[in-house]
């Protein structure tokens, strides 16, 4: 199975790459979110080269308006995506671009006006990872 690292890249960014993935397999694989990981599992036909997907992760990244910050590299079976820009500070755009009183998600991109949905909503993804909040 192929993973792609994604560890530097928001959660935000990370679903969007295992998004453009899955519909550049065009139904012959699927690219899930697997923590920093974006593993992508075969569903027909014969298994899926690395170099198809980093392939798919370059295309993606060089769409963006910010591609000049991401490279990537493979390593065996894996590819890892680098950000000269951290997490913090992409999830950090993200939210100052929300109208005022509007409360986002940084894994998923989860939307709602309640603080109280927000934190329950964020120990959900707490309580799949394992980590108590």
């Amino acid at each position: 199975m192929i993973k792609v690292n994604c560890s530097e890249l928001s959660g935000t960014l990370k679903l969007a790459l295992a998004e453009a993935i899955s519909q550049g397999l065009e139904g012959s694989g699927v690219a899930l979110l697997d923590g920093d990981y974006v593993a992508i599992d075969t569903l027909s036909g014969p298994a899926i080269g690395a170099i198809r997907i980093r392939s798919l992760v370059d295309s993606y990244l060089s769409s963006r308006k910010d591609a000049s910050v991401y490279r990537t590299e493979e390593k065996g079976e894996s590819i890892i995506v680098h950000s000269s820009v951290p997490a913090s500070a992409q999830e950090k755009k993200v939210v100052e671009k929300l109208p005022p009183g509007l409360l986002q998600c940084p894994d998923c991109g989860y939307l709602t006006t309640s603080q109280e949905q927000y934190e329950d909503h964020l120990r959900m993804h707490d309580l799949m990872r394992g980590v108590a909040r």
